[in-house]
């Protein structure tokens, strides 16, 4: 079974490809860029995990994750909007994701770039926290 770490990206990453929000593309950690054809387009790529001991058997971890939206146009941050809001519902309402953890979104960072037209990112992070068998990286607990 994969960690609950993958558990819940692959939660994350269903919840956004069936919303499709504002009509974006969903990857997992793409490393080649987004082309003008590919916007609106979410990417989610994964942070660290911090764990401290709950007990002798059980940890409480808090893993992040971000969720960044490309988009191409004026004004930049308006279109981003129009995902980043059906987007964010989408992951606050996956019984999937709610069964797995406690998410929380803690930051926003906003970024744009000349272009033929303005290209922007925002990137939105989330905190998924969830207890875990001290002894096993893919069980719940």
């Amino acid at each position: 079974m994969p960690s609950l770490r993958e558990q819940v990206l692959a939660a994350t990453h269903a919840a956004l490809t069936s919303a499709a929000p504002g009509g974006a593309s969903v990857f997992r950690s793409r490393e080649t860029s987004i082309t003008r054809d590919k916007t609106p387009a979410i990417v989610i790529t994964p942070g660290g995990t911090e764990r401290t001991r709950h007990s002798d058997i059980l940890d409480k971890s808090t893993f992040t994750f971000k969720a960044e939206i490309f988009v191409r146009g004026d004004p930049w941050d308006q279109l981003a909007d129009v995902v980043d809001v059906p987007m964010h519902a989408a992951l606050m309402s996956s019984s999937a994701l709610s069964a797995l953890c406690v998410l929380r979104r803690t930051n926003e960072e906003f970024e744009s770039v000349e272009a033929d037209k303005t290209a922007g990112t925002l990137t939105a992070t989330y905190r998924a926290t969830f207890t875990s068998s001290a002894f096993a990286l893919d069980k719940p607990f």
